[in-house]
């Protein structure tokens, strides 16, 4: 089992393990939450940390490899999620461009 200790903002820590299908189910459920107009900020933490924190557990290969390795190593959700956006971001911005759009 893959374990890095988590910098999380503050308060008392409580210590989860799960398996990855639970984790994942329970990532399902948090986002049909947040896709349902719930604005609670703690809630949408707690998707983001656990979607890192899946991301880490997963590997893979290609893109989706290299963004696990990211998440293995980044010491915090913003860390992980700095380092996705550096990577992806020109990616994404290739993408929006007007020549690689549908008509």
């Amino acid at each position: 089992m893959w374990r890095r200790p988590v910098n999380l903002l503050g308060g008392p820590l409580v210590e989860l393990t799960l398996s990855l299908e639970e984790a994942e189910a329970l990532h399902a459920v948090l986002e049909g939450l947040l896709e349902g107009g719930t604005e609670e900020p703690m809630l949408e933490r707690a998707y983001r940390l656990l979607g890192w924190r899946i991301l880490a557990a997963k590997g893979g290969t290609g893109l989706t490899g290299r963004i696990s390795g990211f998440a293995r190593e980044a010491g915090s959700l913003e860390e992980f999620e700095a380092a996705r956006e550096g990577m992806l971001g020109p990616i994404l911005e290739g993408l929006e461009r007007g020549e690689n759009r549908d008509p």
